[in-house]
């Protein structure tokens, strides 16, 4: 019985292979706290050139590097709104997805180490669900069809 076919297998199916699914991860502390935090990560902590950003729309680009080597990445930083959350979203298409979820455990911990612990939950805006309408005093008496209610 060989089992060198199995071997191979094996070691394809656990062998790292580069992401290509980008990791996301939503936090509860503010926009400009987040995005601050996640350039100085980038930039300052982990040493990695910057070569695109816009703070408006909410992204750059950066050069992750590993063994001398740059590979671009990207972190995109969106204000869901309601939620009150912000979504990070880490992209380095040529290596592997835990690198990804690296950096955003990294994030997490220095939103907490600089801000603190996020309040529970930012105030939602209201709705725009119509009030409910109160029952006019020339409806009163009257049945479904709007005809008055004999008494």
């Amino acid at each position: 019985m060989c089992l060198r076919p199995w071997v191979i297998l094996l070691l394809v199916m656990l062998w790292p292979s580069p992401g290509s699914a980008k990791r996301t991860q939503d936090f509860r502390h503010t926009y400009e706290q987040v995005w601050r935090s996640a350039i100085r990560l980038i930039r300052v902590d982990q040493g990695f050139p910057i070569r695109d950003r816009d703070k408006d729309v909410g992204y750059f680009m950066f050069d992750y590097q590993d063994n001398g080597r740059g590979h671009p990445g990207s972190v995109e930083v969106v204000d869901v709104g309601k939620t009150g959350a912000v979504k990070v979203v880490i992209q380095i298409p040529s290596m592997p997805s835990y690198i990804e979820r690296m950096l955003l455990d990294k994030l997490k911990r220095k939103l907490d180490t600089d801000y603190g612990e996020p309040p529970k939950g930012r105030e939602k805006t209201p709705s725009a669900e119509e009030p409910e309408e109160e029952e006019d005093e020339d409806d009163q008496g009257k049945d479904e069809d709007g005809k008055r209610a004999q008494s």
